[in-house]
This record gives C-alpha cells, structure tokens and sequence, in this order.
C-alpha cells in the first residue's frame, strides 16, 4: 500500500512551507552582512589550544561519514544518495581549511597535492554517483505516475511533479458498438431506440 502524500493545499502543509521558506530565506539575508562583519573584525593570527582536537574530531567524522557512505552503497540503499552528499561536502570544507591554513606554512605543497589527487576526485565521484542514483530514482518514479515524454532536467523538476496530485488526462469515453462516443448529455439507448418495434406480438 503506497503512503498517502499530502497535498500541497493543505493548510497544514502550506502552514509549514511558509514557515521554512521564512527561516531559510532570513539564514540567507543574515549572512550576507556577517561575512562582510567577519571579514573586517577577524584577525588574521589568532593561537589557540585546541587545534588538534579541532582536525582530530573533524577527520573522524569524515572518517564516519566515508564508512556509512559505503556501506549505504554495498547495500544498495537509497539512503546513500544523501550520505553521499554530505561526505562530498566535508571532503571539500577538508580541502578548503588545509590549503588556506596551511597558505604561508611548509606544509601547503602537501595540502594542495592532496586536495587535487584525493579528497576533491572523491568528492566529485560521489557528487555524480548520487545524482546519478537520484535522477534514477525520480525517473522510475516519473513513469509509475504516468508520465509522459522525457524526464526534465533536476533543477527544473518541480517538488510536486509525482505525487499526483496534478488533474490527470481525461480518461477516454466508451464506445458504442458502432464506433460512436456517447456524450455527457445523451441519454443510454434502450433496446428498441432506433431499431423500430420490436416487441413481440
């Protein structure tokens, strides 16, 4: 039995749409003038004591994350698509915090080499397994809701394109015997409608 999706009517559901729409979109605007704030408030030294938890608890959780993302993928889960995702993500923040902190250090020449031969190849690979997965999925989806022509593009796939809550084709109406559509309006033909009388005598 297929899940009931709720329909973008819903007061409920528009309720919690406006209500997203609004944080998202202030998170959004906020940030713009902090990084301008940031970017003129930040020294550009600063010492602290921690450093080494810091890189530590972030190579474990990217150690987690690669972990999950292949066991999703051994499985064969559609949970993967997100996990591979969010590993792509960090493998790039990794790449981006090694190579601008280590930018006046010995150690940039190694950053680099391992941003480009490793961690940003790895990220780009399930970038594109993940959204291969996904537009596999959406397709498979798309022709179980009736769908017809090609698929569209992602980033043009509207949220609601599947669940059906669209006005469907109108369905084809029933033939008579010879050939003709019966219209809403006619009324059924009896047996002796346009057959002269056949009525026993």
């Amino acid at each position: 039995m297929l899940p009931e999706v709720p329909s973008p009517n819903d007061p409920h559901v528009r309720h919690m749409r406006r209500m997203f729409l609004a944080v998202i979109t202030g998170s959004f605007l906020f940030l713009i003038p902090w990084i301008a704030y940031l970017s003129v408030s930040l020294p550009t030294r600063r010492t602290v004591s921690n450093w080494r938890y810091a890189w530590v608890g972030f190579d474990a959780a990217l150690v987690v994350a690669i972990g999950i993302t292949a066991l999703c993928a051994w499985r064969r889960l559609q949970i993967f698509v997100p996990w591979a995702v969010a590993t792509a993500t960090l493998l790039c923040c990794d790449a981006w915090f090694d190579i601008v902190l280590d930018w006046n250090s010995n150690e940039l020449t190694g950053s680099i080499v391992t941003a480009v031969a490793a961690e940003l190849p790895l990220a780009a690979l399930l970038l594109y397994a993940a959204r291969k997965m996904f537009r596999l999925t959406v397709a498979v989806a798309w022709r179980r809701a009736g769908r017809q022509g090609p698929l569209p593009p992602l980033s043009r796939l509207s949220l609601i394109a599947l669940t059906g809550h669209e006005e469907p084709p109108q369905a084809a109406q029933p033939e008579h015997q010879d050939g003709r559509r019966r219209g809403h309006d006619e009324p059924p033909r009896g047996p002796d409608d346009g057959r002269g009388d056949q009525r026993a005598p």
